[in-house]
């Protein structure tokens, strides 16, 4: 996975997740899709031998363009993603934002 700077996320809707491979690695994000046009990220995962790289980052700054892109809100309900939503400097993406939703029927 080399640079984070040089890597390709790759979006696949049908499975919900958002990718980046490099020499056999996988790095990923997996969101749901819940009522009120809301995805909720639940699932970033980065093999330990790349962390602290800027991939889960990365990861994050195309699920929160995808959303943005798509007026969707977004619940980060996984510990990276909630980290990523308090800290990112990108103010629009914080707009997208909403915590605990509430879901008729869970």
């Amino acid at each position: 996975m080399g640079n984070a700077g040089k890597l390709i996320v790759e979006h696949i809707p049908k499975a919900f997740r958002f990718i980046v491979k490099s020499n056999g690695a996988q790095a990923v994000l997996d969101y749901r899709v819940l009522p009120n046009n809301i995805i909720e990220i639940f699932h970033t995962e980065v093999p330990p031998e790349y962390r602290g790289r800027g991939i889960a980052k990365q990861l994050c700054d195309s699920a929160f363009k995808y959303a943005a892109d798509n007026y969707l809100k977004v619940y980060p309900s996984c510990s990276y993603a909630e980290k990523y939503a308090k800290e990112t400097s990108n103010q629009a993406f914080k707009n997208l934002v909403v915590q605990n939703p509430k879901i008729v029927g869970s």
